[in-house]
């Protein structure tokens, strides 16, 4: 839902590999402790079978989230569950045994990235259709390796670019489509979080744990990008903070900050055209406490002599709910049963995040 009204504004405001699962001789089948406790049949006289049979490996806000919508789709179902405990864990004889396409059609992967790669391929080339969340993987090498594996298969694989199907987003593409706005000349764009949001935030840097998903926002409007500077923080706290100018194959620049010290979390992304700009502020559901969505945007005015008249009066929307998951499941849907082919997460999107966020790390200067 979302309401509009028009204001005058205010002033404004290295790479790792990734390594098989140990061995494990005991059973990992038990069903992980976050999921309702319910039975599901998964026989061939089921008549569940009808519907699109998922697992789903670990647990993150936005599994959770994905969890809610297979419950509330008639075409979908969980019929098993681990944690990422249980994954790390696996031997061979525990993946053939839940790789199974008489039991199961596709897996959902909330896993660490040095696990979530190698479930993903493992699946794909058993014919198991994968939704994995970003970056599902730590290097470039991990997303190829899933593309070929893609291309091997019959299989589909998704990845989870929940901010693409945002309401925000999904106006702001409408409106520089079909709106006079000009060529988007440059962006600022910051997504700040207060501590890292999570364990790979933590333990591979903000960018590929949390900034990621802003870089896969921004090639919606911009395309891959080309040429790449960066720079971070010496010594302690090195890793949670990343500044990047970006700039695309046409010229347009993009500066990106991505923080795990931003006391006042933040979500924006400023773009300015040639004759307006679109902000986008805030998000929903997302981790808490990044206020509202909200999309501003306004087209420049001129006085009666040319001149370009400064702080044009700005629209402003605010979005008081998200159904991402909703959206990103039946997208997924459709893309198995060949109704239509993905439009947001495929692999080339996951590939074109991942290389830019790897370019980015590679090209990060320390102070002269």
């Amino acid at each position: 839902m979302a309401s509009s009204i028009s204001m005058t504004p205010a002033t404004s405001p290295s790479a790792t590999g990734i390594s098989a699962p140990e061995p494990h001789t005991e059973s990992c089948r038990t069903p992980a402790d976050w999921l309702p406790e319910k039975p599901v049949s998964a026989g061939p006289e089921s008549p569940l079978m009808k519907a699109l049979r998922f697992a789903i490996l670990g647990k993150s806000p936005l599994a959770v989230e994905r969890l809610k919508a297979v419950e509330a789709s008639e075409n979908a179902r969980i019929v098993r569950s681990f944690s990422a405990a249980q994954v790390a864990r696996f031997a061979d004889a525990d993946w053939s045994g839940l790789l199974n396409r008489k039991q199961v059609d596709a897996l959902i992967l909330a896993l660490p990235a040095e696990q979530a790669a190698d479930a993903a391929r493992r699946a794909l080339l058993a014919g198991i259709h994968v939704l994995s969340e970003l970056p599902g993987g730590l290097t470039v090498e991990d997303i190829i390796n899933l593309r070929e594996a893609e291309t091997k298969s019959s299989a589909i694989l998704k990845f989870g670019c929940s901010l693409r199907y945002h309401g925000s987003v999904r106006a702001a593409e409408d409106l520089v489509r079909t709106q006079p706005y000009g060529e988007l000349l440059t962006a600022r764009a910051v997504y700040g979080h207060a501590g890292y949001p999570g364990p790979d935030a933590e333990k591979h840097g903000v960018l590929l744990g949390h900034g990621i998903h802003m870089l896969d926002l921004l090639h919606v409007f911009f395309g891959p990008f080309e040429s790449v500077k960066a720079m971070c923080p010496e010594g302690r706290g090195g890793n949670a903070n990343l500044f990047a100018m970006l700039k695309s194959g046409d010229g347009a620049i993009a500066q990106l900050h991505a923080s795990a010290t931003s006391w006042r979390q933040t979500f924006r992304i400023e773009l300015g055209y040639e004759r307006g700009y679109v902000w986008l502020d805030g998000h929903l559901p997302g981790l808490e406490d990044y206020g509202p969505e909200m999309l501003i945007h306004a087209q420049l005015l001129q006085d009666e002599t040319g001149r370009t008249v400064p702080n044009p009066d700005e629209t402003v929307t605010e979005y008081e709910r998200v159904e991402f998951a909703e959206q990103e499941l039946a997208e997924f849907i459709e893309a198995v049963f060949g109704k239509a082919p993905l439009r947001h997460g495929t692999s080339r999107h996951a590939f074109d995040a991942m290389n830019i966020a790897q370019r980015i790390c590679a090209a990060t200067e320390t102070w002269a």
